[in-house]
């Protein structure tokens, strides 16, 4: 019986993966995509004070499930996809997209108070903020920052790629745990009669 619940420990710890079981801390570095949508190098100039370069400019980084071509940065901290709207004329276009570590994103980087309160810095999840919230503005440069933005946060190599599979990957583990659990339960504690 005990060689059985060790078999399902095993079992649930290869389900839940070991990214999941160190929710919240940051054991090693990870490997982040570095890209950004090919409109942000048509106005370059303009934005690299705000913006750290990336790898690559491309529109393969609007891609949600991207994965061949697109290089990767090692990380410290999480990775993270910043989702800004595209407008042109007044019509909104979509979306244009940054994709990388989080502390190298930003020039000045991001507000730590407002991803702590948010809690970008603890689980995976998409938040739409207002810019001027989450951006930490350039010192002695009075540079208007308005409108809102997406940014998504997550733990794990290239777990900013897919847009939504992360939350879905953690979102069906404790489903997946629990009826382990509950197959275990019954099997070890039910009479068999």
């Amino acid at each position: 019986m005990w060689p059985l619940l060790a078999l399902i420990s095993a079992a649930i710890h290869a389900v839940i993966g070991s990214e999941y079981m160190r929710f919240g801390t940051i054991p090693r570095q990870f490997e982040c995509y570095s890209c950004m949508s090919l409109s942000y190098q048509e106005n370059w100039e303009h934005l690299q004070f705000m913006y750290t370069t990336p790898k690559v400019f491309t529109n393969r980084c609007n891609d949600p499930f991207l994965q061949r071509n697109i290089p990767t940065v090692l990380c410290g901290s999480y990775c993270a996809s910043l989702l800004e709207p595209n407008v042109e004329g007044g019509v909104f276009l979509g979306y244009k997209y940054i994709r990388g570590c989080v502390d190298r994103i930003l020039r000045h980087g991001f507000n730590q108070s407002a991803l702590r309160t948010h809690r970008f810095n603890q689980v995976d999840q998409c938040r739409s903020l207002p810019r001027a919230q989450l951006f930490n503005p350039p010192r002695g440069v009075d540079m208007p920052v308005f409108g809102d933005v997406q940014l998504c946060s997550c733990y794990g190599d290239k777990c900013n790629g897919a847009s939504g599979t992360s939350g879905l990957h953690h979102s069906l583990v404790p489903c997946i745990a629990w009826y382990l659990f509950a197959f275990t339960w019954k099997y070890l504690f039910t009479d068999p009669r």
